[in-house]
């Protein structure tokens, strides 16, 4: 901080100086960042910019790791729901093998059973904003190059084992077809629980890279904040020093004008 120096013409000079520190402090304090201009800090700045671009990056990344988990729950609802359609189903098969039926009885679970084909052939076609969920594709979140990438689960409702179960021979018209629905039902639901392993496997490993982005972005936004950020405490007490010298750099201006002195003439 320079001092005043009131005896000669760069009296008002330095007045001026201060005036101007004392006014930036006050930017700085209710704007809350104390860059005010590239010559505070050219470098600082640049940095600063850096960081920021990185992070809007970061911030991409995120929301797409979002989209992929809410992709991936998704599924995971859907496999619950076609692993509940798959128990029922197996429970017909087994009823449906009782010789002591009567046709009635039968028809009424046939019925039901193409009712449940039905179901798990809805769910095996749904989608997610307007992306097949089960037809074997494999989402790739990029994540940076050292990180590389981390995917959303590949599930293929459509192989062989899914394909004869809702095939139109499938059925428990009689004995032998209930017999023969158990064994495609019991292929179905192993893999379908390999499904909803690999499904369990991205959403964890999607979480995992959703926190390290977060993480992330903190660290950025800590860096950032130090190099931008007003120091508080110390321009409140810079503001202060600034206000006491330019107060009494007037009071001297005034009191030599008072006296007549040189200031007069400096200021006509």
């Amino acid at each position: 901080m320079r001092p005043i120096d009131s005896s000669g013409a760069s009296f008002i000079e330095q007045l001026n100086w201060h005036t101007n520190q004392t006014t930036a402090a006050l930017s700085r304090l209710s704007g809350g960042s104390k860059l005010l201009a590239p010559q505070d800090d050219a470098a600082g700045i640049a940095v600063a910019t850096r960081l920021e671009a990185a992070d809007r990056q970061l911030a991409a990344t995120q929301s797409n790791l979002a989209n992929a988990i809410s992709y991936s729950q998704t599924q995971d609802g859907y496999l619950t729901g076609a692993q509940s359609v798959l128990d029922r189903m197996g429970e017909l098969a087994i009823r449906a093998q009782d010789g002591t039926l009567s046709e009635d009885q039968r028809a009424l679970y046939a019925q039901e059973f193409h009712a449940l084909k039905d179901v798990f052939n809805d769910a095996r076609t749904a989608r997610y904003n307007e992306v097949d969920l089960f037809d074997g594709r494999q989402l790739q979140v990029p994540l940076s190059p050292e990180s590389g990438s981390v995917g959303a689960g590949s599930v293929d409702l459509f192989t062989a084992e899914f394909n004869d179960l809702t095939a139109n021979d499938t059925s428990l018209n009689t004995s032998t077809g209930a017999q023969d629905a158990v064994d495609i039902i019991t292929k179905a639901v192993d893999q379908l629980a390999n499904a909803q392993a690999r499904v369990g496997t991205s959403l964890n490993g999607l979480a995992m890279a959703q926190e390290q982005i977060a993480t992330q972005r903190a660290n950025l936004a800590e860096t950032v904040s130090r190099i931008q950020d007003t120091d508080v405490a110390a321009t409140v007490t810079d503001l202060a020093k600034q206000r006491l010298i330019t107060e009494n750099s007037v009071f001297a201006l005034n009191q030599a004008n008072l006296q007549g002195g040189h200031f007069i003439n400096l200021l006509s």
